[in-house]
C-alpha cells in the first residue's frame, strides 16, 4: 500500500513541475509579460482608467462579450490619448463606425509582436490584415506589448489602428470621377423590367477583375490613370473584341463589344503584390500577364489600402502585341467526340519526351471509325488572324502508333447549316502550304518534338471557337496541344 502512494506522490509531482514548466516556456515564447493574469481581456480593459475611452466604445460595439469568452484572442488596446485624436477622425455616434473602428483591434487567435520576425498577417474581427512587422503593428510601435490575460495576448498603443478600404473601395472613393472607375462601376447594372429593377453583375467581370481588388487574403498594386491615356487604350483595344451584341442591351450586358474591351483593359491595371515604388522599376505583369513599363515620373501619388497599394499615375502605354495574347488549346481536354460508344478506345497519356521533359496527350487508336473526332472549344478569341501550331509526338518506346499518319483540323463556321456536325466545320482557313482551305492537314511525324505549323484563321468577332481534330479515315488521333498566335502589329 505504501508503495502505490509513493508511486502516485511522485506522478503528480511529475504533472506538477510539467505544468509549471510548460506555463514558463509559453511566458517565454510571448515576451515580456509576467506570470498569468487571471483577468480576462475584458477584465484588463475595464479595470484600467487609461482604457476608459476604448472600454466605452468596446461596450457601444457588442464585443465585449467575445472578450469575456474562453477562447483566445489577441487585443490591441489604443489607451485614452490615441481615442482622443481617433474621435477627431471617426464619427463614433455612429454605431457601424464603432463596431467597425473596435472590430480592427480585434484579432481571433494569439499574435505576438517580435522585432525579429518577418511580417504575420493576422486577420481581425473585421476581416482585415494587421501587420505584425519587426516590433510593429501595421506601422505603430506599441508601447507596452505581449501582456497576457487569461484568454489571450493584448498590446497597447498610443494611436489607434487606421481601419484601411480595399483597393475598391478607396478607387471609388478617391477617383471616382476618372473615366477609369466609372468603367469599373458600369460593370454593376441596374435595369428595370415589368416595372421591377433588376441588379446584374457578371461573374466572369468579378472573377477576372473586382474579385482582384476587394479580397483581403492576397495583396494587389493598382494603377489609376489619366482620363486620356484610358480613352486611347480602350479605343485601340476595342476593334479586337467585336462582337455582334448590340450596345445597352438589358438581358445580356456582358455582351458587348464594350464589356469585354473594358475587362480586357481593366485587368491590366493590376498587378499581384503590393510594389513599393522601388519595385516599379523594370518590367511589371499585369494579373492576365501582360507586360508593361512604368515611367516614374508618371506617378502622382501612392495611397496604402487593406490589400495593397494604389498609384495615381499619368500613364501607362502596353504594346498591342503584348494585349493581344496567344491562346493554347489542350489535348487532354476535348468537349465531345463523333461519338461516345469508344471511351475503351481513347488514352489520356502521361509521358516523357526524348528529352526527358515531361508531357501529356490524347491518343484515340484503333476506334474503327471513319472520320472520328474529338472536338475542342478556344475561348476567348480576338478578332485577328491567328497562326495554328500544333504538337503531338508519337513513335516512343511503348506506343502503337509508329509510321507517319495524317490527321486534320475543322474549324466551326457559324454561317452554314446542316443536320451532318461535321459539315458545320467547314470555316476558310489558310493551310500550311498557303493555300484557301476548309481544313489544316497535321501530318504527324515519328519522334517529331518540334511545334508543327498548320496555317492561319481569321476569327471574324471576339468569343469562341470550336473545332474538331479529325481521323484520316480509321487512323488515329495524337495530340499534346494546338497553340494560337496573333498577328498583330
Amino acid at each position: 500500500m505504501m508503495k502505490t502512494k509513493t508511486i502516485q506522490y511522485f506522478i503528480w509531482l511529475c504533472l506538477a513541475c510539467a505544468l509549471v514548466s510548460c506555463k514558463d516556456k509559453w511566458a517565454d515564447h510571448l515576451g515580456d509579460g509576467d506570470a498569468f493574469d487571471q483577468k480576462t481581456l475584458y477584465d484588463v480593459v475595464t479595470s484600467d482608467a487609461n482604457f476608459s475611452a476604448f472600454t466605452e466604445l468596446l461596450e457601444q460595439s457588442g464585443y465585449a462579450e467575445a472578450l469575456k469568452a474562453s477562447k483566445n484572442y489577441t487585443l490591441i488596446i489604443p489607451n485614452n490619448a490615441a481615442i482622443a485624436t481617433a474621435k477627431m477622425q471617426y464619427d463614433f455616434a455612429d454605431s457601424a463606425v464603432v463596431r467597425s473602428f473596435v472590430g480592427y483591434h480585434l484579432i481571433n487567435s494569439i499574435y505576438n509582436v517580435h522585432e525579429g520576425t518577418d511580417t504575420v498577417r493576422a486577420l481581425n474581427f473585421r476581416n482585415k490584415y494587421v501587420e505584425f512587422t519587426r516590433g510593429e503593428l501595421d506601422g505603430i510601435v506599441p508601447i507596452s506589448q505581449n501582456l497576457i490575460a487569461s484568454n489571450g495576448l493584448y498590446h497597447v498603443v498610443n494611436q489607434a489602428l487606421e481601419p484601411l478600404q480595399n483597393i475598391f473601395t478607396l478607387v471609388n472613393s478617391q477617383f471616382s470621377e476618372t473615366a477609369q472607375v466609372e468603367a469599373i462601376n458600369s460593370f454593376d447594372t441596374l435595369y428595370t423590367e415589368d416595372d421591377l429593377i433588376y441588379f446584374k453583375s457578371s461573374p466572369v467581370w468579378i472573377a477576372e477583375v473586382r474579385r482582384n481588388m476587394t479580397m483581403e487574403n492576397k495583396k494587389f498594386t493598382y494603377f489609376v490613370v489619366d482620363d486620356e491615356n484610358f480613352d486611347s487604350e480602350y479605343a485601340k483595344l476595342q476593334p479586337f473584341f467585336a462582337t455582334p451584341y448590340e450596345e445597352g442591351n438589358t438581358h445580356r450586358p456582358d455582351s458587348t463589344t464594350t464589356f469585354f474591351t473594358k475587362k480586357a483593359l481593366l485587368r491590366d491595371f493590376i498587378v499581384e503584390g503590393a510594389l513599393d515604388e522601388s519595385d516599379l522599376i523594370g518590367e511589371l505583369q499585369s494579373i492576365s500577364g501582360t507586360r508593361f513599363h512604368l515611367d516614374p515620373a508618371n506617378i502622382i501619388s501612392s495611397h496604402k489600402a487593406s490589400n495593397g497599394i494604389v498609384y495615381r499615375v499619368k500613364r501607362i502605354e502596353y504594346a498591342l502585341a503584348d494585349q493581344i495574347k496567344e491562346i493554347k488549346v489542350v489535348g487532354t481536354q476535348p468537349i465531345g467526340y463523333k461519338q461516345n460508344d469508344k471511351r475503351g478506345n481513347i488514352f489520356f497519356r502521361d509521358k516523357r519526351d526524348v528529352n526527358g521533359l515531361p508531357y501529356t496527350d490524347i491518343q484515340i487508336y484503333d476506334h474503327k471509325v471513319t472520320a472520328f473526332y474529338a472536338k475542342y472549344r478556344v475561348a476567348g478569341m480576338n478578332v485577328v488572324k491567328y497562326k495554328v501550331y500544333g504538337r503531338a509526338i508519337m513513335g516512343l518506346a511503348g506506343d502503337p502508333q509508329t509510321a507517319t499518319f495524317t490527321q486534320y483540323v475543322h474549324f466551326f463556321d457559324r454561317t452554314l447549316t446542316s443536320v451532318n456536325e461535321p459539315d458545320l466545320y467547314k470555316k476558310p482557313v489558310i493551310n500550311s502550304e498557303g493555300n484557301n482551305d476548309t481544313r489544316m492537314a497535321y501530318e504527324v511525324q515519328p519522334l517529331n518534338h518540334e511545334e508543327v505549323y498548320l496555317g492561319e484563321i481569321t476569327q471574324d468577332q471576339f468569343g469562341n471557337q470550336l473545332l474538331l481534330v479529325m481521323s484520316n479515315g480509321t487512323g488515329p488521333i495524337i495530340l499534346e496541344y494546338l497553340r494560337f498566335v496573333p498577328i498583330v502589329q
